[in-house]
């Protein structure tokens, strides 16, 4: 993505932080702000970004740090003014996120939130006592995808990876990228976006570029959304974010049965970890996966056929 549009991005979300820490973190120069890819406040302790897979602190001259030395610490109070900002001082709007201990923001955007939770017959309602936010910065980078798309028969894609390797940055490029015709036609993509990462949309309109065909359901969790994808949209491809459990699954296979690809991510750490996560490991089975990619801590990623890792699994494969 270009440096201006990072920086841009980066300057957005300043308005959400109180304003000590917004006038600190407005100060940094134009290369910092694009590199930058978390903001932490915890309280009590001192304020840091991520940069690629190391943590810095801020000190109060702005400059960033390995050693702890003349910290900026954030209080009590600026995580309670930030979380106000981040809800738009309307915590209620935002309870249904808050019980998944996030706040959607602009631009796909998230926050996530954490603190006491309060949970009544076993079901969360809210989060209170804010203890700790982490800000995460959307970032799109056109073409990094393409090396999927080498590969791509049109069959299904899991897209896997530790927390931070890039797997909703490579999921957006590549539905973008099938939605804009870069196989040769434009691909009909319907995007089941539930917390609104993927397509940001704001007022009917998407802020990330995820091409030109592409439809977007937001609001309804992911098993009804593309429940709602197959008897309305009639796609091509049906994508979402994070396959988690069962119901899910069960979605996927409907689509695979209708004739629809199905391109999805994971949380895990290698292909050997492909059979350890029940929902993932149902989702192999289904039929629906042809393709499976596994995103490494340094943005690269690795491009197997399920076919080929059920040969080289050891306990007669993954099926």
């Amino acid at each position: 993505m270009d440096k201006e549009i990072l920086v841009k991005r980066f300057d957005q979300l300043l308005n959400y932080l109180p304003e000590r820490i917004k006038t600190l973190l407005s100060s940094l120069n134009g290369e910092l702000k694009a590199a930058v890819q978390e903001i932490r406040l915890r309280a009590g302790r001192p304020l840091t970004v991520t940069m690629g897979s190391s943590q810095f602190f801020v000190c109060k001259s702005g400059a960033f740090m390995l050693p702890r030395n003349d910290c900026f610490f954030v209080s009590a109070s600026d995580l309670e003014d930030c979380f106000l900002r981040l809800c738009k001082h309307s915590v209620y709007s935002h309870a249904g996120e808050l019980c998944e201990g996030y706040i959607s923001l602009e631009n796909g955007h998230r926050a996530g939130i954490c603190g006491r939770v309060v949970a009544r017959n076993g079901k969360i309602e809210t989060v209170r006592d804010i203890s700790s936010i982490n800000i995460r910065i959307a970032k799109e980078v056109p073409h990094s995808a393409d090396g999927i798309l080498k590969e791509y028969n049109g069959g299904g894609i899991l897209i896997c990876g530790g927390p931070g390797t890039g797997k909703t940055t490579l999921l957006r490029d590549l539905l973008r990228q099938l939605a804009d015709g870069s196989l040769g036609e434009c691909k009909k993509v319907a995007i089941i976006d539930s917390r609104g990462e993927i397509a940001a949309v704001s007022g009917g309109i998407p802020y990330t570029d995820i091409g030109i065909t592409a439809d977007i359901i937001t609001g309804a969790s992911k098993a009804k959304g593309i429940e709602m994808a197959l008897r309305t949209l009639f796609p091509d491809v049906i994508a979402f974010d994070e396959v988690g459990n069962m119901e899910e699954v069960y979605a996927v296979t409907q689509s695979f049965n209708s004739g629809v690809s199905v391109i999805t991510t994971a949380h895990l750490g290698s292909f050997a970890d492909l059979s350890k996560r029940p929902a993932v490991k149902a989702l192999l089975k289904t039929g629906a996966i042809d393709l499976v990619i596994m995103c490494h801590r340094d943005f690269s990623f690795s491009v197997k056929r399920l076919s080929e890792l059920n040969a080289l699994t050891a306990e007669s494969a993954l099926l």
